[in-house]
């Protein structure tokens, strides 16, 4: 009897073990910017995959950029937005663009390492920041300051100050890369792997190509300049043939924002969601890729992780002392 009654234990710890998560959500919003960014590919499949593993009715809802939506979800009126570790710490502290901090905004999952870079046409004879003297660069983004000072930053590790080069007000990325298409702009802000680049590219006679940092941009200059922000590298790829050789681009993280309303519950089932079915997801989306497994949960995030979602991080072994002193400073 006692062999029976300790199998069955057993059987019933599996299976409360294999059950996916529970999500107590009427419904999930997802703020992301436009339509053919990658954060609304992103934004759509992780739609998708909550709709069908949590059984709750899940949208992807577009913007002209995160500035706009993290105060929608800060107070309410969004569930969930993909922003960048640099836009989401100025929102947090109440930095540039922010008229007040958002204190409680929370971190659900670190989800992509953005390479990111000026696009230009590939006759342009651009190569590098160093060469933006005089040019039009549309650097201005009303609705992702984050994006904004970075771009700032690239132009500075060209050695140029802004007044050397005509910062022109964009609407977004893709109003950017629209402009530079048409002949409007010199350069444009992209995240290197946006899909809609392969299209642009074919539409221009003699193709695009990615702007590399100036000479000043090291790792140590960004780091400097931006608060989340590192020097990196892109390499040629037959899918992206507007990277045109080994080019030197400034790269940050994105993670799933939501807020601290947001019950233990509902953040645990979001990061355990993610977390099952990340290898899948990393198939169906390119831009996940860049971010192994295990680090869902960012040591060095500019904001806090849920409660919910630092519980589940802990059940699975990836939450380290890194992460605890990183979420103690807060």
């Amino acid at each position: 009897m006692k062999i029976k009654q300790a199998i069955a234990l057993a059987a019933v710890a599996f299976c409360t073990l294999q059950q996916p998560a529970q999500a107590e959500f009427k419904n999930i919003t997802i703020g992301t910017n436009p339509s053919g960014s990658s954060f609304y590919l992103i934004g759509s499949g992780f739609a998708k995959l909550f709709q069908e593993e949590l059984g709750v009715r899940t949208n992807a809802q577009p913007f002209a950029g995160s500035s706009v939506y993290l105060p929608a979800i800060s107070v309410g009126d969004m569930t969930l937005g993909l922003a960048s570790t640099v836009d989401s710490g100025l929102a947090y502290t109440g930095g540039a663009g922010y008229p007040q901090k958002l204190p409680n905004l929370r971190a659900i999952a670190n989800v992509w390492n953005i390479p990111y870079a000026f696009i230009t046409r590939a006759d342009s004879g651009i190569m590098t920041a160093d060469d933006l003297r005089g040019k039009r660069v549309m650097g201005e983004l009303p609705a992702s300051q984050a994006l904004t000072e970075i771009n700032k930053a690239i132009v500075a590790s060209g050695g140029l100050k802004l007044e050397d080069v005509d910062f022109m007000t964009s609407g977004g990325l893709m109003d950017g890369i629209n402009a530079v298409v048409e002949g409007r702009a010199d350069a444009a802000p992209v995240a290197t792997s946006m899909p809609v680049l392969v299209e642009s590219q074919a539409s221009v006679d003699g193709g695009l190509r990615i702007v590399g940092n100036g000479s000043l941009g090291n790792d140590a200059f960004f780091a400097k300049s931006v608060a989340g922000v590192s020097a990196g590298v892109v390499k040629e790829n037959e899918k992206r043939p507007y990277i045109i050789g080994e080019t030197p681009v400034v790269t940050y993280n994105t993670l799933l924002v939501g807020a601290e309303a947001i019950s233990d519950d509902d953040a645990y089932a979001l990061a355990k969601t993610l977390y099952d079915n990340w290898e899948t997801m990393q198939k169906n989306i390119g831009q996940l890729r860049s971010v192994p497994k295990d680090k869902l949960p960012l040591a060095t995030s500019s904001i806090p992780y849920h409660a919910g979602a630092v519980k589940f991080y802990k059940e699975v072994g990836l939450w380290n002392d890194a992460h605890e002193a990183n979420q103690a400073r807060f």
